[in-house]
């Protein structure tokens, strides 16, 4: 395994993952008990979202093992064996669904998941979900659908299920008034205790007291729900057994925070695409810039980099300076530093800032190595060309290229190319000559 590569004879898709792609599903895989964990329900719904409607069948996808640790929230040297471990989990996981065909009790077991092929030489992952699903998933007639930003934000499976059972009634009942607080709601759903306990695949002896029940599923899904999805819920006790309660009614009405998702979307990539642009520009390495980016809170980040480019001494070490500044807190930021809840929102975004800077670093690249190309072959039709004189139209027309690339790069608001991000040594000297001339018009 360890030496095969990667082939694409196949039928396979390169996966993007975005948070403003849907998730669709049938109701009748919203209401099968499932027990993924969070991390597990992050892969498996972000492959769910990849599928569109014209799809006919399952696709074999190739994802970026980096990509899936920014979606889960891994991160340090571990981050494969952890990416490979979270899937084998998937793997052993099954649906069951239980029936009966007129004379006997029928009792289907589905895996979320086909096959899992690992290239640990290429960073990659190739995996296909089950074929058993493809019911529950393509050509739905009866189905719920939910923007993926809105789940990949929750951090308890609880909350994500009920999420779930609101959502598919988001758009079935008439109004409904509250009366314990006059307060009109949009929908509702009436669920039993014994029934929300069997899809949560909560055991009888986990959270028997109703106090403990509550507390841990119904009053966290309450507070993540609101804080973090497009819709908002109350609950209260709708029938009773004596002293047991027997059912909940859930309220649903849909949130006016996240009314303008891609809004919430593109306001989040400019923040992270700025903030990663001043820290580059300023010195630091790219991998830094999104070390950086990925640890401290947006608003402390600001401030400190704020600090650094406001002062009136100049460093010879800027980014030296830019990173203790944050390391230590130079600004005296009083708000919150490091970031303490994993956000796969945000890690996606800066997973897409990041590639995004390594396009436009490629395709930069690429343009400089097709002029080094051009002027080989030159030299290689005509060897008794002037190789002085095709040494100097290759400068000239790398540094005509450099040129249109800053030009470029500033109308697209990306960082300059550094030395750091060429391939090519020839290229790097005739760089280093081009910058020197740039610095010295600024100077002058």
């Amino acid at each position: 395994m360890k030496n095969r590569q990667m082939s694409f004879d196949d039928e396979m898709f390169q996966a993007n993952i975005k948070p403003e792609y849907w998730v669709n599903q049938s109701t009748s895989l919203i209401n099968m008990a499932q027990n993924l964990t969070v991390t597990e329900r992050r892969i498996i719904y972000s492959l769910i979202a990849l599928i569109q409607p014209d799809d006919r069948d399952f696709k074999t996808y190739v994802l970026s093992v980096k990509d899936l640790a920014q979606l889960i929230g891994y991160k340090g040297k571990s981050f494969y064996s952890q990416v490979e471990k979270a899937i084998d989990g998937i793997m052993r996981k099954q649906i069951t669904i239980y029936s009966t065909d007129g004379k006997q009790r029928v009792v289907d077991k589905i895996q979320w998941v086909q096959q899992a092929t690992y290239f640990h030489g290429d960073g990659q992952v190739k995996i296909k979900l089950s074929d058993a699903l493809a019911e529950y998933l393509l050509n739905l007639e009866k189905f719920t659908k939910y923007r993926l930003i809105n789940v990949l934000r929750l951090n308890s499976e609880y909350s994500w299920r009920i999420y779930e059972f609101l959502k598919e009634d988001e758009w079935k009942s008439s109004s409904i008034v509250q009366r314990d607080k006059n307060k009109t709601w949009k929908s509702h759903r009436i669920m039993y205790v014994d029934e929300l306990r069997r899809l949560l695949d909560i055991p009888d002896d986990t959270l028997k007291l109703m106090k403990h029940f509550r507390a841990t599923v119904l009053e966290k899904a309450k507070k993540e729900i609101n804080e973090k999805t497009d819709i908002e819920f109350d609950y209260e006790v709708h029938t009773k057994k004596g002293r047991r309660i027997e059912s909940f009614i859930f309220y649903i009405n849909p949130s006016q925070r996240f009314q303008d998702l891609q809004t919430d979307v593109d306001s989040t990539m400019d923040q992270v695409q700025s903030l990663v642009n001043v820290l580059i520009k300023n010195g630091v390495r790219v991998n830094a810039a999104i070390k950086l980016a990925g640890k401290y809170h947006y608003e402390y980040l600001r401030a400190n980099i704020r600090y650094v480019v406001t002062s009136a001494s100049s460093k010879r070490n800027q980014a030296g300076y830019i990173i203790s500044a944050i390391e230590e807190n130079y600004a005296h930021y009083e708000g919150p530093s490091e970031k303490t809840e994993r956000d796969p929102f945000y890690n996606l975004i800066l997973g897409q800032v990041e590639q995004r800077l390594k396009q436009v670093n490629e395709r930069d690249n690429k343009a400089l190595e097709q002029i080094i190309k051009k002027h080989e072959k030159m030299l290689l039709e005509n060897p008794h060309a002037d190789i002085k004189q095709i040494i100097n139209s290759r400068k000239s027309s790398i540094m005509s290229e450099l040129d249109k690339i800053e030009f470029v790069r500033n109308q697209q608001n990306h960082p300059s190319l550094s030395e750091e991000d060429i391939s090519n040594q020839t290229i790097k000297d005739i760089f280093s000559e081009w910058k020197a001339q740039i610095i010295a018009i600024d100077v002058y």
